[in-house]
């Protein structure tokens, strides 16, 4: 395993520093070992997009909610002020 491999799996650098490094040291490795790494790098990168992507997604999710009604969507919140109070169960 290449020094690139290596310090990337090991979560040590980024894409872009391994690109970085992949340039320099790139008239030391094979063609095929080049093409692993940059495979190895894309892979990671759409990972990467496509977990920020579902997070972002997840974020801009707007819920229906209205707090003068304690309503989200179609289900209604209890009413925890009625009633309610801890000295009751003993």
């Amino acid at each position: 395993m290449c020094q690139i491999c290596r310090k990337f799996k090991k979560g040590s650098i980024t894409v872009s520093e391994a690109r970085e490094e992949l340039e320099e040291l790139s008239e030391f490795l094979n063609e095929d070992h080049i093409e692993e790494i940059e495979e190895m790098l894309f892979e990671s990168e759409d990972t990467y997009d496509y977990i920020k992507e579902r997070k972002n997604s997840f974020l801009d999710e707007e819920l229906d909610y209205d707090e003068s009604d304690g309503v989200i969507g179609e289900t209604e919140l209890p009413d925890f002020d009625e009633g309610f109070s801890i000295d009751e169960g003993e």
